[in-house]
């Protein structure tokens, strides 16, 4: 019984400081902002979102994220914007904040370079009554920990009209956890993660866009994870789209506007070695447009584009 136990919080760390360590978010057509701190401030508006995604459904104790994440523009070149978020994984729990500054700078009439850097302070915890061994005041649990620990994102977005191309980097210090303080101590490093992006904007007549995108994730030990998108939208206002995640998932998504307003769903088919296992994942998000730059000449109908990181919101 011990020794299950101990197999069980070693594939629970595991699950939770590899694959785990910056939470999965398939809607990231819909917030950019999810993956890339330099891009607050850029929008039109400042989008207020939250995001609920419950993985791998049909497997107890499997992954559960929520985020509440803001940014917003002051003036014409600097944006600010904050992260709230909790995942738990089994006994395992990964919470916290972040905050973020970005500058933005005009490189034509039409396009932004953008640079953000953020901080961020988490809480790695275990639920010792989620635990239960063989032996009474186990050692293993009774001498687990949390652990606060403080941390930098940095990131460069590039924005025109029809294009957008970022890289960022979470986890910049690489610090260490230890919430098992045994004899010998389990230490497990916050490993950097890089993410690549970019995408371009197809207009097809007048109601339609059609937009291909990828995400590259390039995390330690040269894991590498790719995400190829394709999304179409009609008439500024309904989209659909598919992704493909690299020996992960395919995922399927849709949104629509409704004005200041969106919403939007995916769900994830897995085809990784554990699909026999459960039944996808579902991902649910909305967004609220809270406050509108007066600035910009374009109609609000055209600013506010479901799924639109590549459209012109200056």
């Amino acid at each position: 019984m011990k020794r299950i136990f101990i197999i069980s919080v070693c594939l629970s760390l595991l699950l939770s400081y590899k694959s785990q360590q910056i939470a999965l978010n398939s809607q990231y057509l819909f917030n950019d902002f999810a993956i890339n701190p330099a891009v607050a401030g850029t929008k039109s508006y400042a989008p207020l979102s939250l995001s609920f995604r419950r993985q791998w459904m049909g497997i107890d104790e499997a992954p559960v994220t929520q985020n509440l994440m803001y940014h917003t523009f002051l003036g014409d070149n600097m944006g600010f914007g904050g992260h709230i978020f909790n995942d738990a994984s089994g006994p395992t729990r990964r919470s916290g904040l972040s905050a973020t500054y970005a500058y933005n700078i005009k490189t034509s009439k039409r396009a932004k370079l953008s640079f953000g850097l953020s901080g961020s302070i988490t809480q790695f915890s275990i639920d010792r009554d989620r635990l239960i061994t063989e032996i009474p005041g186990d050692v293993a649990v009774m001498n687990s920990n949390n652990q606060l620990i403080s941390d930098c994102n940095f990131g460069i977005h590039w924005k025109g009209e029809n294009h957008f191309v970022g890289f960022s980097t979470f986890n910049l210090f690489e610090n260490k956890t230890n919430l098992l303080a045994l004899t010998t101590p389990v230490v497990n490093t916050l490993n950097r993660i890089f993410y690549v992006n970019g995408g371009y904007n197809f207009k097809i007549g007048a109601l339609i866009e059609l937009q291909p995108s990828a995400v590259m994730r390039i995390m330690a030990d040269n894991l590498l994870q790719i995400d190829g998108n394709l999304k179409l939208t009609l008439k500024n206002a309904y989209s659909i789209g598919l992704s493909y995640r690299n020996e992960d998932a395919i995922s399927f998504m849709g949104g629509v506007n409704l004005g200041t307003t969106t919403i939007g769903y995916a769900y994830d088919l897995g085809i990784s070695k554990i699909k026999t296992s459960n039944d996808g994942t579902h991902e649910v998000f909305m967004s609220f447009k809270l406050r509108k730059n007066n600035q910009s000449k374009a109609p609000w109908k055209n600013r506010n584009r479901v799924y639109s990181s590549s459209s012109s919101e200056n």
